[in-house]
């Protein structure tokens, strides 16, 4: 007699569309395929509840939008398609929208937690250097704001963190919650076949200058560190310095105010500092990654770290600080102490060596392919279909 295995329906649900270039945007994105495809065993996709976020809209709109109508129009989904069987789990998609959680929801409410930094800042000390990670003194408007995500996220049912220093948190703030670890998932093939499934090179990679080239992956804020990775590379010797090219993909202008990154290498005496900007497509990212010799990824926190991944799963050379939680996806022994400047220096003058000595862009490294399949998007699959099972 054949089993019959009846497949529950999940709603994913956050606030406005972020592209998937994003971090969050990038989780959401992941997760919806994976849903869609059948890839979650037992599982499928009911619906999205999210909204298009407009550029010009009213400041005060779009907190009405946040606050008030869009948790309703969430709330009303998940009543009506539980009633009409369409919904057996809801999906909170990240903690900024944790507000979202319904009050007395009558299904299984899980949201993924990537970090904590906006809810609970703090300060990081690295070496003599002090970081803000997470607004200290946020505007009351967004002092409320959190006091909502905090709400949300003591009423939800599990939290899924994506890394461990994240569940440590979670655990500390939201003991009440249960909460468990699991690690984001990437399409290691997509980015491992790339180059040969889209061969035409497109965007600024198609004009990268002569030379070694280095990319920078990520915003402005404090925690990223960049005027640290611009003291690193205003140090250099002369003649290797001229031959290094940074490339930032990311917002240029500090969101707490201070010296733009443009500012900060011209401080530094850093000879070619570009930037990119934040409105690559996908594609054209892809290509950045390819063709730059490595990632610098100098950062002092984060929540899982997509750039070192996604850098590794092409096959590109990563300079990573030892620190949390982007540690948690490198190889054993290759992250580089966050305060040490020499062995910053030195890790970069060996990428420069290596370009030097292969005359032309560095090739794909293997192996870290091959480590960055630890972290594929089967075994995100699988446990998430336990996660979703210990809601039953």
């Amino acid at each position: 007699m054949l089993r019959v295995v009846m497949v529950k329906s999940v709603i994913l649900a956050r606030g406005g569309v972020l592209g998937r270039n994003t971090g969050l945007g990038g989780a959401h994105h992941n997760l919806l395929v994976a849903l869609k495809n059948g890839d979650i065993r037992g599982y499928q996709l009911g619906a999205t509840c999210e909204y298009d976020l407009a550029l010009k809209t009213n400041p005060v709109k779009r907190l009405l939008m946040r606050w008030w109508s869009h948790p309703r129009v969430v709330k009303r989904f998940v009543k009506s398609s539980t009633t009409s069987g369409n919904c057996d789990i809801l999906h909170i998609t990240d903690q900024e929208q944790a507000h979202l959680v319904p009050k007395n929801c009558k299904v299984p409410v899980v949201v993924t937690v990537h970090d904590l930094f906006h809810l609970f800042p703090k300060q990081v000390k690295i070496g003599q250097e002090t970081i803000q990670v997470g607004e200290a003194k946020p505007p009351s408007y967004r002092s409320r704001d959190l006091n909502k995500l905090k709400s949300g996220l003591m009423r939800a049912d599990l939290l899924v963190c994506d890394s461990r220093a994240t569940l440590s948190d979670c655990k500390k703030y939201f003991p009440n919650v249960k909460s468990i670890c699991i690690p984001l998932g990437l399409d290691i093939d997509s980015f491992a076949n790339f180059a040969q499934t889209d061969s035409q090179v497109i965007g600024p990679a198609q004009n990268l200058p002569e030379g070694c080239n280095l990319l920078i992956v990520g915003s402005h804020d404090p925690r990223k560190r960049l005027k640290f990775i611009c003291e690193v590379l205003g140090g250099l010797d002369d003649s290797i310095k001229n031959e290094i090219h940074i490339h930032h993909v990311g917002n240029a202008e500090c969101p707490y105010g201070g010296p733009s990154t443009q500012q900060l290498a011209k401080q530094n005496n850093v000879q070619n500092w570009y930037g990119v900007g934040t409105n690559l497509s996908h594609q054209e990212l892809m290509w950045m990654r390819i063709k730059s010799d490595a990632l610098l990824f100098p950062s002092g926190s984060e929540g899982f770290g997509y750039p070192p991944l996604e850098s590794m799963a092409c096959g590109t050379k990563v300079l990573c600080s030892n620190l949390a939680s982007h540690n948690e996806l490198m190889p054993d022994n290759s992250c580089i102490e966050a305060d040490d400047i020499a062995a910053w220096r030195k890790a970069i003058v060996e990428i420069h060596s290596q370009w030097k000595q292969s005359d032309g862009p560095i090739a794909a490294d293997q192996e870290l392919i091959k480590h960055s399949r630890n972290f594929s998007m089967s075994t995100f699959n699988e446990r998430m279909a336990e996660a979703y099972s210990m809601m039953e």
